[in-house]
């Protein structure tokens, strides 16, 4: 396996191989074979007998130079030979010790001079198991047993992927083992203190939780590692019989370990993650995984790389911060320029350059030595920091404390601690003034004689709470109080279980009076999903429970009916005599249809004189009882105003809730669509629908608007209008406006969308039309960029099928891209109806295209009147109010409520308001006096033609 070292490669001058002879007798205790060592450079596939007995390679041996000189032979072998002669008087054996532990293959042969005989003594390395060696020793050592007067030559095959050193002792077999428990008592001492420099790290990660000491560990663990691996001790100790280990292990610890280094020196020297630092760890992370996908061959070449820029610039980083004045960073610097004193000491032995390889090992010793020392000083001084910071955090507490006494007794809502058994221990002035007390005196008393169950309208609420602080230790919810003089109110409570220092537990509350606030949401629940003229369900609500009806069919196959309703004379009472008029018989039908009704469907007004019923779990012939029983009922009705008698019936359109449907509303339209047939057909009748009806093929008229719509969407036959929203509350200086569409008939007739956009609706075509406005207005942008200086911003209105349209998002971003429009120049407007129905999507195309900068207005805002439930979750800058509430608030209390709380909602949210339909000056006076702040509608401009602009 490679070594931890760089190489440099010098040609050394060499003579002719010699007949030097080494000599020695039994009084032998050791000696180095250099400078009568000679050695030659082959092919790793040469046999020793080729070097034996060919005389040209016999010859071709050249002198080793110095006693520490390496050779760099990848992929070829070097061959070492030294001619002994023993010239004692009796047999003896000696030791011949060949000091590199990481060779990857060493053969030792002896060759007899006197009786030609060639012997194979031992074939080792780090490629080959542990357990192969003739000497089970970290360095490559084989016994040689010498006849009196006998020479030997010794012949050793040495194959490393690096470097190959020529370090060859002949010794004594005891002095050889006396050494080497020597050797592996000091390197076992080593690496212990390696190894307790981790432990002692991983100690205090676990005690302070800083990373820093967990990179120091890791340093520590992996650098125990490399120096097991240069010196042999793991391969012996820890994996002996899997050498396949030893090409790729080296690697990955040095990478490991430069990794922790890097880690650690950023974070000892205060520094954010900075470009060197990810650098650094990109590069040992090349190192670490570089057995995967480097050949063996060039890996020293990465390794000697990575080490000169990791090392490198971690040195200079050191060396930066050691004159930076930071006392922490003179500590640390000093303690890891020894390890870099080190490594280089270790650096050059491995190249040769130092002929004591013992010195590394001894900088290393010492390093750790005063690294345990320097962080010994450095933890002191942490711990003395850590008691000064006690000390000041004592302080703290004790103002914090004070402070929180004066926020307790001076706190806007009523705080209060009591024992779990409902004694009370402290309360505000908050609290006694929300329960109608002079002094903590008089409520101390009360609580004495009745608890605190006396503050809760149904007692039963303290002992559920108390029973849910138990589980879950603090809880908000909404209850009902008592006052001291039994007068209701409304709170929001918050309640959280503590324990003191004997563990008794103790309950800390808050209490704040929502009285006025519920008594108002109260109302608004109650406007959004009820008519706020008859009482009856909305639309909304009606098309929810419808919504519900039909997933009970999908789901558990009940099926459901619905009626439409349609008041026949409606229009004739508001002409004849007025708009009370008309709202009178509303009230009167409404109540007429409910006793007729009883328990049997649910009743709701859709709008105007349109009603619905729904009935669950009726078939179609169940519900045609019900409603022939209304038909009666309401022809039976007479209704009065002033001098006028009125005879009153309805149309009604029937319908089942079916498989077929793909919504609820799709079944609300097919009623609506019957109702419309028995209207034509004469009113005063009930029809039910049936897709063959001819009377139904009439609307099948719609069709042709399907086919106008797509010739136009094909030829640009739409016109791009506009309607100014002029600001009431101040001069704007910029031109605001809602982008209008129209139709331009054969014979340029214009033709209002009213007449198309619910055929386009009903059959799919909305996307696309959204498409083509969009792209026509950016366009016409494009091509008038001076209207950008005057522009506040544009509002479009997008369909519900658009929002679940997949690839919309995507189109819209395309065309801001191409026609480079900003963004803020753009209001997208979507319908408080779509918005809820199509929640999800539309919170994704809110955010998505909010993020990049446009504006949101949800447009027909009150049309359900369910939006405050919803409001908070839709992140829009305008609600249009509408146009429906604004028309007739002037003469309508409801509407002006309704108006006013919508604005106020707004306002209390940040959200500015649009009224729809300002049709009158009076109209746009009021708004402003409320503080609406922009009006639309014919009072302030009618649409005009884009291009006008």
């Amino acid at each position: 396996m490679g070594l931890f070292c760089a190489l440099l490669w010098c040609p050394l001058a060499a003579k002719a191989f010699p007949t030097e002879t080494i000599r020695f007798d039994e009084n032998l205790k050791q000696q180095q074979l250099y400078p009568k060592l000679h050695y030659q450079i082959t092919d790793a596939e040469l046999a020793v007998e080729d070097i034996v007995f060919e005389p040209e390679r016999a010859h071709a041996f050249l002198t080793v130079m110095a006693p520490n000189q390496v050779f760099h032979v990848n992929p070829g072998a070097v061959w070492f030979i030294a001619r002994l002669h023993y010239q004692g008087q009796r047999a003896t054996k000696l030791v011949l010790d060949y000091n590199f532990p990481s060779a990857d293959l060493v053969e030792f042969y002896t060759f007899d001079r006197q009786s030609h005989e060639l012997h194979k003594i031992n074939r080792a390395g780090t490629n080959l198991p542990f357990s192969e060696r003739q000497l089970s020793s970290r360095s490559y050592a084989v016994e040689l047993t010498f006849k009196a007067g006998q020479e030997l030559d010794v012949l050793v095959k040495v194959q490393d992927g690096a470097v190959v050193q020529s370090h060859f002792t002949l010794i004594q077999p005891d002095k050889f083992y006396q050494q080497q428990l020597t050797s592996n008592l000091f390197d076992g001492i080593l690496l212990g203190l390696l190894l307790l420099m981790a432990a002692y790290n991983i100690l205090l990660y676990l005690n302070i939780r800083e990373q820093l000491y967990l990179y120091f560990a890791g340093f520590f663990l992996f650098f125990t590692l490399v120096i097991s691996i240069l010196n042999g001790a793991g391969f012996a100790l820890l994996w002996p019989e899997y050498p396949e280990v030893n090409p790729a292990i080296f690697y990955v610890a040095v990478g490991a370990c430069l990794a922790c280094l890097s880690l650690s020196t950023s974070t000892m020297l205060n520094q954010n993650p900075s470009w060197w630092l990810w650098l650094n760890l990109l590069w040992s992370g090349l190192l670490l995984f570089s057995p995967l996908y480097i050949d063996f061959n060039q890996r020293l070449n990465l390794l000697l790389l990575v080490l000169g820029m990791v090392m490198g610039s971690n040195l200079v980083q050191v060396m930066r911060h050691t004159f930076s004045g930071k006392p922490r960073a003179r500590t640390f610097s000093l303690s890891w320029l020894l390890f870099f004193a080190a490594s280089l000491v270790l650096l050059l032995s491995q190249l040769g350059y130092l002929s004591d390889s013992r010195l590394w090992q001894y900088l290393l010793v010492a390093s750790v030595v005063c690294n345990m020392a320097l962080m010994s000083y450095g933890l002191a001084q942490r711990m003395q920091l850590a008691t000064e910071l006690t000390t000041q955090a004592h302080q703290q507490a004790i103002n914090s404390l004070k402070q929180y006494y004066d926020i307790y007794h001076n706190a806007v809502e009523g705080m209060f601690t009591t024992t779990m058994h409902g004694q009370l221990i402290a309360a505000n002035r908050a609290l006694l003034n929300i329960l109608g007390y002079q002094e903590l005196s008089q409520m101390e008393i009360d609580v004495k004689r009745f608890g605190m169950a006396k503050y809760y309208a149904n007692p039963d609420d303290r002992t559920h709470m108390v029973r849910q602080l138990q589980h879950s230790n603090n809880k908000s919810f909404e209850l009902r109080g008592l006052r001291s003089d039994g007068s209701p109110f409304w709170a929001l409570m918050s309640a959280r279980l503590a324990h003191d220092a004997n563990g008794e537990a103790f309950i800390h509350g808050s209490v704040i009076d929502i009285t006025e606030q519920k008594v108002s949401h109260e109302q608004l629940a109650y406007l959004a999903s009820h008519d706020p003229l008859t009482g009856l369900y909305n639309r909304h609500h009606f098309a929810t429970l419808a919504q519900q009806a039909w997933q009970r069919l999908q789901v558990e196959k009940h099926t459901s009916a619905i009626l439409y309703i349609d008041i026949d004379q409606f229009k004739l009472v508001n002409s004849t005599c007025n708009h009370s008029a008309g709202d009178a018989l509303l009230l009167q039908i409404s109540d007429q249809l409910k006793r007729a009704l009883g328990q049997s469907g649910i009743l709701a007004r859709l709008g105007g004189d349109e009603f619905a019923v729904l009935l669950p779990g009726k078939t179609a012939q169940e519900a045609f009882a019900v409603a022939y029983n209304l038909l009666e009922v309401v022809k039976e009705f007479r209704f009065f105003w002033q001098d006028s008698l009125f005879s009153i019936s309805v149309s009604i359109g029937m319908t089942e809730i079916t498989f077929d449907d793909l919504s609820a509303e799709q079944t609300i339209k097919k009623a609506d669509s019957a109702c419309f047939v028995a209207k034509e057909k004469g009113r005063n009748r009930i029809h039910l629908f049936h897709p063959d009806d001819a009377e139904l093929q009439k609307q099948q008229a719609e069709i042709q608007w399907v086919q106008i719509l797509q010739r136009a969407l094909e030829h640009d036959s739409f016109v791009l209008y506009m309607q100014p929203i002029q600001a009431i509350q101040h001069r704007d200086t910029v031109a605001n406006y809602e982008l209008l569409l129209r139709l331009r008939s054969d014979d340029n007739t214009i033709i209002a969308p009213g007449n198309f956009l619910s055929s386009a609706e009903r059959y799919g075509l909305m996307p696309q039309i959204d498409r083509w406005v969009i792209r026509n207005y950016f366009r016409w942008l494009a091509q008038h960029p001076q209207h950008l200086d005057v522009l506040g911003h544009c509002s479009i209105n997008l369909s519900g099928a658009s929002l679940i349209d997949p690839l919309f998002k995507a189109y819209v971003l395309a065309l801001f891209e191409e026609y480079k429009i900003p963004a803020r120049f753009i209001c997208f407007e979507i319908t408080e109806s779509m918005a809820i129905l199509n929640l999800q999507n539309t919170l994704d195309f809110i955010h998505h295209f909010r993020s990049l900068g446009c504006q949101f207005a949800l447009d027909d805002f009150g049309s359900g009147f369910s939006s405050y439930g919803y409001l908070k979750n839709f992140p829009v800058d305008y609600i249009k109010i509408d146009g429906n509430f604004v028309r007739d608030l002037l003469t309508d209390k409801f509407d002006r409520a309704i108006v006013n709380s919508i604005h106020d909602v707004a306002a209390a949210m940040g959200i500015k308001t649009v009224a729809e339909y300002v049709e009158s000056t009076e109209i746009l006076l009021e708004l402003r006096k409320m503080g609406v702040d922009y009006a639309q509608g014919y009072g302030i401009a009618k649409p005009k033609p884009l291009s006008d602009l």
